[in-house]
């Protein structure tokens, strides 16, 4: 493949995108200047607080803060072993190009591995996967940022 059509592609890419962009601000705009969504919404918004409050005093139950704390590690322990896995797969497809493996199970399992490119002059702030990375301050404390922000730590 020719880099000259990669590039052309990326520049299609960048074209879509910014026509999107302009089109979301200007339906929402017609949205911002109906009054019967404009009302619908604070109803949505009552509901939803209404909803948050219920929810919060369900969790604060001791017996469902077991629950909440399973799945927290569960999830570290799940998004660990995935970041493995994909790296392992990559392996795989590498040595064997093929999309398909055979599970524990005996089972014949396809996979699919996906490129993403990074917006432009934003890699600074991205990690190698293209996730926001904070920037590291010795300055700057959880409690400082709760501080900053707005939040009371008790």
């Amino acid at each position: 493949m020719e880099l000259e059509t990669i590039h052309q592609r990326m520049k299609e890419v960048e074209t879509y995108k910014n026509e999107n962009k302009v089109a979301r601000g200007a339906l929402k705009n017609e949205l911002e200047n109906d009054t019967d969504y404009l009302a619908a919404c604070d109803e949505v918004k009552a509901a939803l607080e209404k909803r948050k409050r219920i929810r919060e005093a369900i969790w604060a139950k001791q017996e469902t803060q077991k629950l909440v704390s399973d799945i927290k590690e569960n999830k570290e322990e799940l998004n660990t072993l995935e970041e493995i896995l994909s790296a392992e797969l990559v392996d795989y497809y590498k040595e064997s190009d093929s999309d398909e493996i055979i599970d524990a199970d005996g089972q014949k399992r396809r996979f699919k591995i996906s490129v993403k490119i990074l917006p432009k002059n934003k890699y600074d702030d991205r990690d190698d996967e293209g996730k926001y990375a904070a920037k590291i301050d010795p300055n700057i404390t959880p409690k400082t940022l709760d501080e900053a922000n707005g939040f009371v730590i008790v």
